[in-house]
């Protein structure tokens, strides 16, 4: 079928489901402390990709917006929101929330 083409357009944070599943109340926010949040894939070409397979960065954008930032801006420091916003790959529902919040228009 050939190669996958793949894009991390924003960050993943896991629910409260997460925190049933680990049985911890506590759960969410100790991992929200750790500041890792996980990643959505977008399939871009679909093609056949498989556990092992090698992953290669074909494009990085010159923005400087990593899931590690939006983390922060999301988790810790809301001042860094307006930032994200050059991202150019964010879904409507977060350029929403991030918009909402900023009070930008």
């Amino acid at each position: 079928m050939g190669l996958t083409l793949l894009e991390l357009p924003e960050p993943r944070f896991p629910c409260f489901k997460l925190g049933n599943r680990m049985g911890d109340p506590r759960f969410l926010r100790r991992f929200a402390a750790a500041r890792r949040p996980g990643t959505y894939l977008r399939i871009v070409e679909e093609g056949d990709l498989g556990a092992g397979d090698v992953l290669e960065i074909l494009d990085r954008p010159g923005h400087g917006v990593t899931i590690g930032v939006f983390g922060e801006a999301f988790l810790g420091d809301r001042r860094l929101l307006a930032e994200l916003l050059v991202a150019n790959a964010l879904s409507q529902v977060w350029r929403g929330w991030i918009l909402e919040r900023t009070k930008r228009t």
